[in-house]
């Protein structure tokens, strides 16, 4: 269902009621490009479909000036007084390629790239019905993302339960790490080990790939992650690889 900007005082307040915070949002959200929202996904509040529901925001798709895209609107109880921090690290992430791109913001908005797939975690779920060679190939990209990141020293916060993190994109497959709003600069980046530790725990994952679960938790594994933790390097990311018969 298509709303020309008459959003539900119950999704763009969220989760209070309040008409004359709408009216001012609504002003917000025409400034910034925004034509219609599309209330659609798997989510639900007071009846409304949404993309998504976290304690920083809500997420729906909106018709916008950079077309359809995903708008991320701030809880009224949110612990911050505005969206920008996940905006700098959005823009940090996609100045190496990373994360869906930026389109607009403002002080209660983001506007990103709307990407159409799966969530990871439904993705490995089904991940038989997938060849093992394209298996790969989204896992190897998946690690070399995460590896850049701590490189970058952007610490993702969340990818130690990656599930609701991580898209593989419908159109190649490929994985697109997202929600930056927990990201950080200033503490150890984990995201390799974190992501590792997500994703080879999928059993369905260790059978195809004919990985057993007392090979990547024994203590010579255990030391390559520690390792990286240290000092990531690409000679270490590659033993990473090799661990995970990824090379």
């Amino acid at each position: 269902m298509s709303i020309l900007l008459d959003i539900p005082t119950e999704i763009i307040c969220y989760p209070k009621s309040d008409e004359q915070e709408k009216a001012r949002r609504i002003k917000e959200l025409q400034s910034i490009g925004v034509k219609n929202v599309l209330l659609e996904g798997r989510k639900k509040i007071d009846g409304h479909q949404v993309i998504g529901k976290g304690c920083v925001s809500i997420a729906v798709l909106a018709d916008t000036a950079s077309g359809l895209a995903i708008l991320k609107m701030r809880r009224m109880d949110a612990d911050r007084s505005d969206m920008f921090h996940e905006v700098q690290m959005l823009k940090f992430a996609n100045k190496s390629s990373l994360g869906p791109k930026l389109f607009s913001y403002s002080n209660n908005f983001i506007i990103m790239e709307y990407i159409a797939g799966s969530l990871i975690a439904e993705w490995l779920n089904n991940v038989r019905t997938f060849q093992l060679s394209k298996v790969k190939t989204v896992l190897k990209d998946l690690l070399a993302q995460c590896y850049k990141m701590d490189i970058m020293h952007l610490d993702h916060g969340e990818l130690s339960n990656a599930s609701k993190h991580v898209i593989i994109r419908n159109t190649d497959l490929k994985p697109i790490i997202i929600d930056f709003e927990s990201a950080s600069r200033n503490r150890q980046a984990n995201n390799l080990t974190s992501i590792c530790q997500f994703i080879f725990k999928n059993k369905e994952l260790l059978d195809i790939m004919k990985l057993s679960h007392n090979s990547i938790t024994s203590d010579d594994s255990n030391k390559i992650l520690r390792n990286h933790k240290k000092n990531p390097t690409k000679k270490c990311f590659n033993q990473i690889l090799r661990m995970y018969k990824l090379n």
